[in-house]
């Protein structure tokens, strides 16, 4: 591995007058003297050029800084409500400007946002965190889930759990060798009515196509469940029930 030496300004200079000295007395050529010194000539040369003086890394122009005036259009047009937020993207303010005949990358726009801290202004908010009353009496709210035993199509193996939420018990359950669909949720449904003689009156689920379909809304206006659609935030809920489950 090739080992540097770092010198100071006081003594690159004195290194210099050193070869000068060496040329004149042996009367030898300056390539000569440079390898006897056991110096480069690049490094000889870069050195004369600036005095023996070290040079300053950081440059004395930065050419690809944003003028000022642009950085304030690029701001107003952020702030300025009158816009939908696409317009106010990093692309849509980068349009917004080549229409003005200013053109940016929506990356060198999206850094000026940066520096203004106006990057994350449009983040979209988590929603509110409904929380349902918990149900008072057994048979109120059944909450029902899906939980994936294997995943090997085309015969995936899951189970179709339903809980009553007052007592956490399981009131209905069924297994099956493929993917949960509109028949299952009906099917377990006249389970829990086999099982006592009853249906509950809220039914809580998620968002999934089976839950969703056109059957199970029909079956449950037909007998009078209350359908009750959870939000992303509300799976734990239902995954700990599944956990905790009684049978």
């Amino acid at each position: 591995m090739t080992k540097y030496n770092i010198f100071s300004d006081f003594e690159k200079a004195k290194k210099l007058r050193e070869i000068e000295e060496e040329k004149r007395r042996l009367n030898k050529s300056l390539y000569w003297i440079l390898k006897q010194m056991d110096i480069p000539k690049s490094t000889y040369y870069d050195c004369k050029k600036v005095g023996g003086k070290t040079r300053s890394r950081a440059p004395k122009k930065v050419w690809n800084k944003t003028p000022e005036w642009i950085e304030e259009e690029i701001v107003k047009i952020r702030e300025d409500i009158s816009f939908f937020n696409s317009e106010r993207s990093p692309l849509g303010i980068a349009t917004k400007l080549e229409i003005k005949g200013i053109f940016m990358n929506p990356s060198s726009v999206y850094e000026v946002l940066k520096r203004y801290g106006l990057n994350r202004k449009f983040k979209e908010r988590r929603n509110l965190f409904l929380i349902y009353p918990k149900a008072e009496r057994f048979m109120d709210t059944v909450c029902i889930d899906d939980v994936s035993l294997t995943n090997k199509r085309p015969r995936d193996l899951s189970v179709f759990n339903a809980i009553d939420e007052h007592s956490g018990e399981s009131v209905g359950i069924l297994f099956v060798s493929h993917r949960i669909n509109r028949f299952d949720v009906v099917e377990l449904m006249e389970k829990i009515r086999k099982k006592y003689g009853r249906l509950p009156k809220i039914v809580r689920l998620d968002n999934a196509k089976a839950q969703l379909s056109n059957v199970v809304k029909a079956y449950c206006l037909l007998n009078g469940i209350k359908l009750q659609f959870i939000n992303k935030e509300h799976r734990s809920r239902i995954g700990r029930l599944n956990h905790l489950t009684r049978f």
